[in-house]
């Protein structure tokens, strides 16, 4: 944002100057404050073929199943919303290390074991949060660290790769995994979500399956036999 002064006057009928005064003026250059069209939001494998459905469910299935488990032990006189989040929060990233290392996954590797664990899907680097996902306020939420390195070739391309945990607000309602690509401007341009009740968000423009070949019905002309009888079933020596 850019402020400036500007001198005005007001004169009078009689063109003598009556009044002099400042005013400020506002011009709006940053971005965040301009109305501009928004990027369209897609899917996370239009832009790596590599996060695909299967992979970024994994993920999320775990996520959820470890923090239901944690909640549902942390239920002691001596335990507040702090002490489960806290717990909640070691156990997914110390788990996340875990499956990391095991090798149980060719395309999953840790990249960085920090507060700020960093793990990468084939080459995609990706951080977990629990957080608002339309509004996160997690301070370190768009931090990059050294290896949360991505480069966009244009600002339509995400540069940094979001899993969001979001907490349920009503009893009724239920906890839900968003995956989030942010362009350098920190939009939103990649999208996915799932919940245990909720069908993940899919590809957009993708190929979609040839159609099966279906012959037409086939359809039979009933005998005299049969017409006076309705009750009568066919059978294969009817044919």
């Amino acid at each position: 944002m850019r402020l400036g002064w500007r001198r005005t006057a007001r004169r009078a009928e009689n063109g003598r100057l009556t009044n002099v005064k400042n005013r400020r003026i506002m011009r709006l250059t940053n971005r965040h404050f301009r109305r501009e069209p928004q990027l369209a939001v897609a899917h996370p494998n239009s832009f790596y073929p590599e996060l695909t459905d299967d992979r970024l469910r994994l993920i999320a299935v775990l996520l959820l199943d470890l923090r239901y488990s944690t909640l549902r032990e942390m239920n002691s006189p001596f335990d507040d919303n702090y002490t489960r989040e806290a717990t909640v929060f070691g156990r997914q990233k110390n788990m996340l290390i875990d499956l990391a290392k095991s090798g149980e996954h060719s395309w999953l590797s840790l990249t960085h074991a920090g507060m700020d664990v960093t793990f990468n899907i084939d080459r995609v680097p990706c951080r977990f949060f629990t957080d608002d996902p339309k509004h996160p306020e997690k301070s370190g939420f768009f931090k990059r660290n050294a290896v949360d390195d991505l480069f966009a070739p244009d600002e339509g391309h995400p540069v940094m790769w979001r899993f969001v945990v979001e907490k349920a607000i009503a009893e009724e309602d239920e906890d839900r995994v968003y995956f989030f690509g942010f362009n350098v401007y920190q939009e939103r341009v990649a999208e996915w979500m799932y919940g245990a009740g909720a069908a993940s968000l899919h590809a957009a423009d993708r190929n979609v399956p040839p159609s099966a070949d279906i012959g037409p019905a086939e359809v039979d002309v009933r005998d005299d036999e049969s017409a006076a009888d309705p009750g009568r079933a066919k059978t294969g020596n009817d044919v």
